[in-house]
């Protein structure tokens, strides 16, 4: 299962040693891969191995770091525990409330928008981000990918369900989806 997903066409060429950050909503992720079976949340070791695909596909395009942040609700994070624990040099954001793994993504979205604005300001200022590889569905991140775009910063939206909000699928500039490991 642990194939690394093809570089999409759309994304423009990345430099030779690109930096990229991945971004994962957790609650997107679990539910997604769980569509069809009758669960509500996808079990660890699916999760597990789509996390090692994207870290692989991540790792494979060259980058020497690779900033990670997962993010999940209190009660996703309830339910993949022991794969947080098992995750390590990680990060993880717990948040309360169905939308919490959204909220603090889009905090993180902000701080790259920002740093990359301070960074066309100061030419000595290196970007934050090459590439953000995102791992979502919802329309909410559609507004701060369209920003990041339109500084110079594309994103590649995996998507883990069948369906992507209309808005987010427009605002990425590639979207792959993610095939979860017992229909593989």
């Amino acid at each position: 299962m642990n194939d690394v997903l093809p570089f999409p066409a759309d994304l423009p060429a990345l430099p030779r040693s690109p930096r990229l950050l991945v971004l994962g909503d957790m609650d997107a992720l679990s539910r997604g891969l769980a569509e069809g079976s009758g669960r509500g949340r996808a079990s660890d070791a699916h999760v597990w191995a789509i996390l090692q695909q994207v870290m692989l596909t991540a790792s494979g395009l060259g980058c020497r770091t690779l900033p990670v942040r997962w993010a999940a609700s209190s009660a996703t994070a309830r339910h993949h525990l022991d794969l947080m624990t098992r995750s390590a040099n990680n990060v993880w954001s717990v948040r309360r409330g169905l939308d919490g793994a959204d909220h603090a993504l889009l905090e993180e979205l902000e701080c790259i928008t920002a740093a990359t604005i301070g960074a066309n300001r100061n030419k000595n200022a290196g970007r934050p981000a090459d590439l953000v590889v995102l791992i979502a569905l919802d329309h909410i991140y559609a507004p701060a990918i369209r920003r990041l775009r339109l500084l110079g910063v594309p994103t590649w939206v995996l998507q883990p369900g069948r369906f992507i909000a209309a808005d987010l699928y427009r605002a990425a500039a590639a979207v792959t989806r993610l095939v979860p490991p017992m229909a593989a």
